[in-house]
């Protein structure tokens, strides 16, 4: 292949990409909200084990997954109401849910049972949803924007930091996996807006 040539295939995956990106709503609120969750909650479940307050952990679990899951499933419904992006490409959309909801029930499944078989210490399960948090940020880089694959990649340095510094492993996860979804998700989140904000304000 010529060099002027290879040049010309990547000017056209450069404008598919960003012609792909204009028909996108990847619902990163669902990045937002957890990275926000994580960032407090990792650090804060550290905390408590380090004091040894070891019967506050669950509750701090089950109320961080409730808000969670509230936050996700009613942002969800509103969207099938009403939805935010014209014209929108629900094949790529599906394909980063898939990728969301394979990784977390994926992560679910480890969490439950690598600890259950002494595969993995209680204490490090975080370990396990960093691993899922770079995975799934790395993936919809592939098919999204490149601001998640960074954070993918930031987020798997996290994790060996936190593999290397296990007592640690809290306070390093919150922020590598808390800013490591806020970051990109917010950045989505402005496209988004941006992108309907300008086809509202188009002449009829």
């Amino acid at each position: 292949m010529q060099p002027q040539e290879a040049r010309n295939d990547l000017d056209y995956i450069n404008r598919v990409i960003k012609q792909t990106q204009l028909r996108i709503d990847p619902h990163a609120f669902h990045c937002v909200h957890w990275g926000v969750i994580v960032l407090l909650w990792y650090p804060l479940h550290n905390l408590l084990q380090d004091l040894g307050h070891y019967s506050w952990l669950i509750a701090l679990a089950v109320a961080a997954l409730l808000l969670g899951f509230g936050l996700s499933a009613g942002r969800e419904i509103l969207l099938r109401r009403r939805p935010r992006m014209p014209g929108e490409d629900t094949h790529v959309v599906k394909q980063v849910l898939l990728i969301v909801y394979s990784l977390v029930f994926a992560g679910s499944a480890l969490s439950a049972l690598a600890p259950m078989l002494g595969l993995i210490d209680g204490r490090n399960v975080p370990l396990i949803w960093g691993l899922v948090y770079a995975n799934m940020a790395f993936m919809m880089g592939v098919v999204y924007t490149r601001e998640f694959l960074f954070s993918g990649v930031a987020i798997f340095g996290g994790v060996i930091l936190a593999m290397i510094f296990s007592e640690y492993n809290g306070y390093i996860l919150g922020v590598f996996m808390g800013f490591g979804m806020i970051v990109p998700g917010v950045i989505a989140e402005r496209r988004v807006r941006r992108i309907v904000g300008e086809h509202v304000a188009e002449p009829a």
